[in-house]
């Protein structure tokens, strides 16, 4: 890989003494990746994590797999600069001008007729190195519409439409100009964030084609309703590559990514960005100190950051003696974020730019203590236990093949994903037929009853999970301390209640009792979901692992619902959409199907 053209410190200059920062074809990033499918596909792993993999053993239990661990020199920075080297891809999709100012570009072309679905007007409040943004949807543009306009609000704002020096020092001077006028006294910008596509236009591109990395997270495809599929599967939010329009002082406000994964930004044309990585060992006392500065925010959210709204100065998190790292990125440059970092920058003029997140399995304990904010139904959540039974299960199968002198060369993350959706789809028809089969059987075994013609039932009898706090107990003799919290204990509560099918409308009500179907934590929930169906036309498909909770609709937004669970905590929360299937009102208790219990209602005279 080609030595980065920008800052030359200490810690770059240790990498290429070691090699990290070398190699001069396209070939050498092979050498580089996580995993070499049978397209050559590769991930940028050792740039960001020391040490080799030692080759593997053969016998008759696969030895434990060697994983690489964190190198301090590499990940100090925060972000890792990549610069390619020619001909890694052969620009088709941008038609070969990394300008953005060619032909190619302009209305009545392919690139230039592109339409950027929902741009953002950035405008930016706060003074004193502290800012927050408010962010207004525009009408859609054409992107040679939005170079118009990005040309001309630089004319006015820097008194150039683009800069052909691309310097160090040139750019040093734009950054210290946007920090000067940042602010609400400045034209808000426009950025056309977060549109879904591509320019890779289906080039392998030596396997750093953003929208096709053969990362880890592909596993996931394998509870995706089409993973079986033969083409390339996209989990929007999580494996699809989005496309960023930027002008200058378009903004990137300080942020980590979703689940703490790791995300690789590439820069296909245009004008550069300058960014700033604040390193991971001082991401805690930095979350400190915008918290400080936007309390209300943190007060509201404790994952506030993710909504990509607030940023200090460089001058701000120097006082604050937080060490934090520059990089400019131009055309051709790939920038890799390291988990955990916290980053943010803006762009110097127009220019395009594709990204997207990825992992490899070191970032697993990385993902385990990720947060996740609650605050809209659309926030990227990976079910950790799930991935990591996924990972480990392919590992143990690839071991295996190993072992029995099998090529490896095409047994890719998304290959093994794709067979084992297949199997699931299969176990699941199966499943289903055997269940059609004893319905059947049932439904033949009550045919002629006079108390089931003459009373239908409607809705389930579900067996029900809910926490609720009990106070511990206080010594006879001692008095309860009023000015000091009882210490409460969660206690996993079991009752069954009716579960009512409702109109999506109903749901979208705050305080409205519901019950759903998710899955549990292990250890927690354990045994089988009680479902008594009440009726004939109400189908469940339900896994083993989802238990039925009891809960209450707190908010609501774009046609979802986000439900608190009595007795814990806020992150616990969920969001489903108004009209999941596995989404009922809660029609009180019920006694369990076919007992005499002592419930307030009865099961057969109200169901």
């Amino acid at each position: 890989l080609a030595p980065a053209p920008t800052r030359t410190s200490s810690r770059i200059r240790e990498r290429r003494k070691h090699g990290i920062l070398s190699g001069e074809s396209p070939d050498a990033l092979v050498g580089l990746g996580v995993q070499v499918g049978g397209n050559g596909s590769t991930l940028p792993r050792s740039l960001v994590f020391g040490g080799q993999s030692g080759k593997r053993r053969t016998g008759k239990k696969p030895p434990p797999r060697h994983r690489l661990y964190p190198d301090p020199t590499c990940m100090a920075d925060g972000v890792c600069k990549i610069t390619l080297p020619e001909g890694w891809w052969d620009r088709r999709g941008i038609c070969g001008d990394t300008t953005a100012r060619g032909p190619a570009w302009v209305s009545g072309t392919r690139l230039g007729d592109m339409v950027v679905t929902t741009p953002i007007k950035q405008c930016a409040g706060g003074i004193g190195g502290v800012f927050d943004f408010a962010m207004l949807e525009m009408p859609p543009m054409t992107v040679s519409e939005f170079r118009s306009k990005a040309d001309a609000y630089r004319k006015k704002q820097v008194g150039k439409e683009y800069h052909e020096d691309m310097s160090d020092e040139t750019l040093d001077n734009l950054a210290r100009k946007f920090w000067r006028r940042l602010g609400p006294t400045m034209e808000p910008a426009y950025y056309g964030a977060d549109h879904e596509g591509t320019l890779f236009c289906g080039d392998e591109a030596t396997g750093w084609n953003v929208d096709k990395l053969e990362s880890c997270l592909s596993l996931l495809r394998a509870d995706a309703a089409d993973g079986d599929r033969e083409e390339h599967v996209r989990l929007p939010g999580v494996t699809s590559a989005y496309l960023y329009f930027g002008m200058w002082a378009s903004t990137f406000a300080a942020h980590n990514e979703d689940m703490g994964l790791l995300s690789i930004n590439y820069l296909h044309a245009g004008s550069p960005k300058y960014w700033y990585a604040v390193s991971p060992e001082d991401s805690a006392r930095f979350e400190s100190l915008m918290a400080s500065h936007f309390p209300a925010a943190a007060r509201d959210c404790a994952e506030f950051l993710r909504h990509k709204r607030y940023l200090l100065s460089p001058q701000q998190l120097t006082k604050a003696g937080i060490k934090y790292t520059t990089c400019v990125q131009r055309p051709g440059d790939a920038i890799i974020t390291i988990p955990g970092s916290y980053h943010f920058g803006f762009n110097t003029g127009f220019n395009v730019a594709e990204s997207t997140n990825f992992a490899v399995p070191e970032w697993v304990h990385v993902g385990d203590v990720a947060g996740v904010c609650l605050c809209h139904p659309h926030s990227v959540r990976i079910d950790m236990a799930r991935f990591k039974d996924l990972l480990r299960r392919y590992e143990e199968d690839v071991d295996g093949m190993e072992m029995d002198g099998l090529d490896l060369g095409t047994v890719t993350y998304s290959e093994w994903a794709k067979y084992e959706a297949r199997h699931i789809k299969k176990a699941k028809m199966e499943e289903e037929e055997a269940n059609a089969m004893a319905a059947a059987e049932a439904e033949a075994d009550t045919a002629g009853g006079e108390e089931q013609k003459k009373k239908p039932k409607k809705g389930l009898v579900v067996e029900v999970l809910r926490l609720e706090m009990k106070k511990s107990p206080v010594a006879d003799g001692q008095r309860e301390r009023p000015k000091k919290k009882a210490r409460k204990s969660k206690v996993m509560q079991e009752d069954w209640r009716l579960a009512l099918r409702a109109r999506p409308s109903v749901f979208l009500v705050p305080g409205t009792p519901v019950l759903c179907f998710v899955k549990a934590e292990e250890g927690k929930a354990k045994g089988k979901t009680g479902v008594h169906l009440g009726n004939g036309d109400i189908e469940l498909d339900l896994s083993p692992s989802e238990r039925c909770f009891s809960g209450t609709v707190v908010s609501t937004a774009e046609g979802h619902v986000r439900i608190h669970f009595a007795g814990s905590a806020k992150k616990a929360d969920v969001w489903l959409q108004a009209d999941n299937p596995k989404l009922f009102l809660d029609g009180g208790p019920e006694n369990p199907p076919g007992g005499t219990g002592d419930g307030t209602k009865g099961t057969k005279g109200k169901r």
